[in-house]
């Protein structure tokens, strides 16, 4: 346990099937709560970009900004948790090929091998690793092998494909992000779809790592990923796979881990307001625990800040016929309080996450990223075709908000967040307060 700016917090880590790696940090979070008879507890998760130490300087600072205005709650206790869980943190530099046309073909190359050394080895904890089992890794040898002859073979192409999908498990797809596409569709159709060059025409902020871009910067000030070679759509084959399983583990760790954590802490102090907050693919940690704990042990608040989903997630028939992969959490009423979003242009990592959703399908990429894309990100775009929505401004301190229960707030953060991690500021830390205060 460590004192954060007076708030108490403990952290909770979870392997990447959800499973406690410490039990004894749930207890010591559940002797927290009894000795100084807290009434709130916050709970809040990293994203994607982060290792150990990148998860612990991000939840410091948050609850330091946020600390700054739990004076204010009169009569409450509060407690942290921080929620660590094995994500994967990537760079520009890891996922987008540069030097010019001359040196693509091999630079896409490096990146190929570097997502199947990636793949090599199985995550233990947050920042650590252990290798795969023999299967795995004689499938991989097999991928790399492959890579020798795949520029001009079409049945290596296809054998690629056919290893990649192999590793992955096909219970997180979805059609609201466009991840369907990735199972369903034949190998030579998939490659083909995802040779294409990547454009997205509007000029989004600088700041915060590529999450799951493949984008570089265009002269046109919008960003582009100009490769339509084989090798270009491999090498975007191998970045979505990464993406994928960031998002399946995200789910498993809110399902399995936070969801259960968040029962046995009602069953002990069921007067405790639990409030949730996520950042990036921590968002959908958040998330996927209300979906599975809100039933039974509904959540105070959630707040999504930045969040690396769909935003068709909570949405109600955004296609016409599909409810988004969380609608129940809208629809089942599992949060007391509000839901709050932060979401802007600004946010490089979310705002183009989605390109290659709609590579696969084959989809016109015109307007790629922006509320009107069929696969943009929440963080970007805020919760899109949910009735529930209100569009706001994430304000200044002490500015009034009219958060009320049973809503969903897409606060554009355009003049504060200038980047994906640009989270930890007052602003972000008065619009949590103010969410939690009304609960």
């Amino acid at each position: 346990m460590k004192q954060i700016a007076g708030i108490p917090v403990v952290e909770v880590e979870f392997d990447k099937t959800g499973k406690l790696f410490a039990a004894a940090q749930l207890n010591e979070l559940s002797d927290l709560l009894q000795a100084q008879g807290s009434t709130d507890l916050l709970m809040f998760s990293h994203g994607w970009n982060n290792d150990m130490a990148d998860a612990r300087e991000l939840y410091t600072n948050l609850f330091t900004a946020f600390a700054a205005f739990t004076g204010a709650m009169t009569g409450r206790r509060f407690a942290g948790a921080a929620v660590l869980w094995p994500s994967k943190k990537f760079t520009d530099a890891d996922l987008i090929p540069g030097g010019g046309a001359a040196a693509l073909g091999s630079r896409e190359k490096a990146v190929i091998r570097a997502r199947l050394k990636d793949l090599a080895k199985e995550p233990v904890r947050l920042g650590k690793t252990a290798p795969v089992s023999a299967v795995k890794a004689k499938k991989l040898a097999k991928a790399e092998g492959l890579l020798k002859t795949l520029e001009g073979d079409p049945k290596a192409q296809e054998e690629f494909v056919r290893i990649v999908r192999s590793l992955l498990s096909d219970k997180s797809a979805h059609a609201d992000d466009g991840t369907k596409d990735l199972f369903k569709l034949g190998e030579r159709k998939l490659l083909d779809n995802l040779s294409r060059p990547v454009v997205v025409a509007t000029k989004l902020g600088q700041g915060g790592a590529a999450a799951f871009s493949t984008l570089s910067t265009a002269d046109a000030g919008g960003v582009a990923d100009l490769g339509d070679s084989i090798l270009s759509g491999i090498r975007r084959l191998m970045n979505l796979t990464t993406y994928y399983q960031m998002k399946d583990r995200a789910g498993s760790v809110g399902v399995n881990g936070v969801a259960p954590a968040i029962a046995e802490l009602r069953k002990k102090f069921p007067a405790l307001r639990i409030h949730l907050a996520g950042h990036s693919f921590g968002g959908r940690v958040m998330t996927a625990a209300t979906d599975t704990a809100g039933g039974a042990d509904k959540i105070d608040s959630l707040t999504l800040l930045q969040a690396a989903y769909s935003h068709n997630g909570l949405a109600a028939k955004f296609d016409g016929k599909s409810d988004g992969f969380f609608r129940k959490v809208v629809t089942g009423k599992k949060v007391r309080g509000p839901i709050v979003i932060t979401c802007t242009k600004n946010d490089k990592a979310v705002g183009i996450a989605y390109p290659l959703a709609a590579r696969m399908g084959g989809q016109n990429a015109a307007a790629l990223g922006d509320e009107n894309d069929p696969y943009g990100g929440l963080g970007r775009n805020g919760a899109v075709k949910t009735p529930e929505a209100v569009k706001g401004t994430l304000q200044p301190v002490n500015a009034a908000y009219a958060f009320t229960a049973g809503s969903i707030y897409n606060l554009n953060a355009d003049a504060v967040i200038t980047g994906h991690s640009d989270i930890c500021k007052p602003p972000v830390a008065w619009a949590l307060a103010a969410s939690i205060a009304t609960t």
